[in-house]
């Protein structure tokens, strides 16, 4: 019978294990707590006391800081954040909570015997590759365009709460991130590896793939050598562009075709991800295209660039790949910061238009821009009327300027506090009332209809006709809808594709 161990955190608070240990990594051994509501995770080698200081400010200043504020309830969603520290029979341990139930996974493979998944944390790495989805995922758990979508959001808003507190990840990978991509949900974890200002940074340097140039460039000399580049902030950035790489195309950026050393595998790694690095997608140096010879069958049509190349992710995101793998690959301070990923991926989520074709997996894709679309994954085209919604909001009362912002209409999309106004965004600091949806649109008798939900200025122009709530108005070509009055309130214009 196993036993339970009773303890005392350093913050005065009793915490027990059970005394089995159900996890075991580089650093540390799990063990679950007797209602498994929280786990101890006991390093297996002395912390310093640089280290014990870091490991400190993570679960005292800065847990406060970033919980204990306004939208801090929205944080302990995407972070698995230790709550306190143990120290028991020599041994120094973290208090972290336990992973919710939608990151486990619930069928496991169907097409996979020898490996079955099911009952195992979703690790990021599951989905990060086109071969691995096909191998391993069960299609109830593949999630579509949409789901990704809002897990890049996630990430990308996590990662820039870190940088606002002055912290890094240094770890930033597939493998301290867990996705649910059946809901849409992402955490990360492992975050007692974080780089605290002021504090040696912690061994670990990062995971291959997301470990950035001048890291890998620079990793053979020694950790005080001043040439030498740690973890940062710059570094936690091109990882990110790589997590959202890879989970909108299911390939990685930088692994082409192109050896630099034939004859010395670790040689040749080294200059692939460090000094020599390359987007495989880079407009004007061909020299890292995939070679489509050797790619698996099962990673196809995702692996090869030239089918479905990154523009297809649309204006907002391509426009932010080009600046992390082509400018900002060598250059730290051009890479995107979480802040642009975050904006670009609402704006996006705002592009996509659900694929006519019930049997494509994606289901979803970003609108091109063109005026006969087709799907870019299964080439269905469009067919009816489509409209669009073109955002222009004021900086001066009764003068409206474009926004660069575009939204897609579908049967059942909602319109929201931060369509109408273009102050108002959609993060962790929105109230309730904020978050709640103010209008739909609908096709109805051959006509696209807005539904007026809680819109309490909504005016068609140039006429002035108020659309009372409860109300509708057609969406006809050039229409303009005022939606707000206030300072900083749209106005639309609707653009009426016919196919």
């Amino acid at each position: 019978m196993v036993r339970i161990i009773n303890c005392v955190t350093k913050s005065g608070k009793h915490v027990n294990y059970v005394d089995e240990i159900i996890g075991t990594g580089t650093m540390k051994n799990v063990y679950f707590s007797s209602d498994k509501s929280y786990v101890i995770a006991f390093y297996q080698k002395p912390q310093n006391q640089q280290a014990r200081e870091r490991i400190e400010m993570i679960t005292g200043s800065y847990y406060q800081n970033i919980f204990n504020q306004q939208g801090g309830d929205y944080w302990h969603e995407l972070f698995c954040w230790p709550t306190d520290i143990v120290e028991h029979m020599g041994q120094l341990g973290l208090v972290i909570p336990t992973y919710h139930k939608h990151f486990f996974f619930k069928y496991g493979s169907k097409n996979n015997d020898f490996l079955n998944i099911k009952g195992r944390e979703k690790e990021g790495k599951w989905f990060a590759s086109a071969s691995n989805r096909n191998k391993f995922l069960d299609p109830r758990e593949k999630g579509t365009l949409l789901t990704y979508l809002k897990i890049c959001l996630q990430l990308s808003r996590a990662v820039r709460r870190l940088h606002a507190a002055g912290l890094c990840h240094s770890d930033l990978s597939y493998k301290n991130v867990l996705i649910d991509p059946e809901l849409g949900h992402a955490c990360i974890i492992d975050i007692d590896g974080l780089v605290v200002p002021g504090k040696f940074p912690p061994d670990v340097v990062g995971t291959p793939d997301f470990i950035a140039p001048e890291v890998v460039k620079t990793a053979h000399l020694n950790k005080d050598d001043p040439k030498r580049i740690l973890p940062s902030i710059t570094t936690d950035r091109h990882a990110l562009s790589v997590l959202i790489y890879m989970y909108l195309l299911y390939r990685h950026p930088l692994r082409g075709g192109k050896v630099h050393d034939i004859n010395d595998e670790i040689r040749d790694e080294s200059m692939t991800m460090g000094e020599k690095a390359l987007f495989i997608e880079h407009p004007s140096d061909k020299s890292n295209r995939v070679n489509t010879n050797q790619i698996s069958p099962a990673a196809l049509p995702w692996a090869d660039p030239t089918k479905i190349p990154y523009t297809v992710m649309g204006p907002y995101l391509s426009k932010l790949f080009e600046r992390a793998f082509i400018e900002g690959l060598h250059d730290p301070l051009k890479r995107p910061t979480a802040d642009e990923w975050e904006t670009a991926l609402v704006k996006t989520i705002d592009l996509i238009q659900p694929c006519q074709n019930k049997q494509c997996e994606q289901q979803w894709y970003v609108f091109s821009g063109k005026t006969a679309p087709s799907c870019p994954y299964c080439g269905t085209a469009y067919k009816g009327k489509l409209p669009i919604l073109n955002l222009y909001s004021s900086r001066i009362a009764g003068s409206y300027r474009p926004d660069d912002h575009r939204l897609m209409i579908w049967s059942g999309q909602s319109l929201y506090h931060w369509h109408i106004n273009r102050l108002i965004a959609p993060n962790e600091r929105l109230s309730d009332h904020l978050k709640k949806r103010v209008g739909y649109f609908i096709f109805h008798n051959n006509q696209w209809w807005l539904v007026n939900e809680g819109i309490k200025d909504l005016v068609s122009l140039p006429d002035q006709t108020k659309i009372a709530i409860g109300d509708k108005i057609e969406l006809n070509d050039n229409r303009q809808i005022l939606l707000s009055r206030e300072d900083g309130g749209r106005l639309v214009v609707v653009q009426l594709v016919d196919n």
